[in-house]
């Protein structure tokens, strides 16, 4: 479901918090406080943010399970509480990102996409990160890892 960026804005002001299925791939969210918000896949689709800039985004307990953020801007971002389970983050720039107690994996099924992704002093305090696909993911202290 597309959604134009200025009425995502105003339904979020107006209290609505359920965006799953959304397509906002390539938009400029710069800043966007979002927190608490839905934007996972559902039964009406995937959820797309694929190359959205949401560098210093609030997306604080943010539901993203399933989402496609492959090469979004999440710099600065806080992403703390936030649900990203089985999200793709392939080649996502989270430079200084906030994930303190972030759910990004599953010891069942497997978890979220880190392919490619740049982690350079993210903050992943108590982060659940088991089962992430790691393919050349630059790590917080700059080492690279692959699994």
């Amino acid at each position: 479901m597309w959604i134009a960026t200025e009425e995502l804005f105003n339904r979020y002001a107006a209290g609505e918090r359920n965006f799953s299925g959304i397509s906002l791939d390539g938009n400029d969210l710069y800043g966007v406080n979002l927190s608490g918000a839905d934007l996972s896949n559902s039964g009406l689709g995937e959820a797309y943010l694929e190359e959205a800039n949401l560098e210093g985004a609030n997306l604080r307990n943010a539901h993203l399970g399933q989402a496609c953020l492959d090469k979004a801007n999440l710099r600065n971002a806080d992403l703390s509480g936030a649900s990203l389970g089985f999200s793709y983050l392939s080649e996502t720039d989270l430079t200084n990102a906030k994930l303190v107690n972030a759910y990004l994996g599953s010891a069942a099924c497997g978890g979220t996409n880190l392919t490619g992704s740049d982690l350079t002093g993210a903050n992943l305090e108590g982060a659940y990160m088991q089962q992430c696909v790691y393919s050349n993911t630059i790590m917080p202290d700059g080492s690279i890892r692959n699994s």
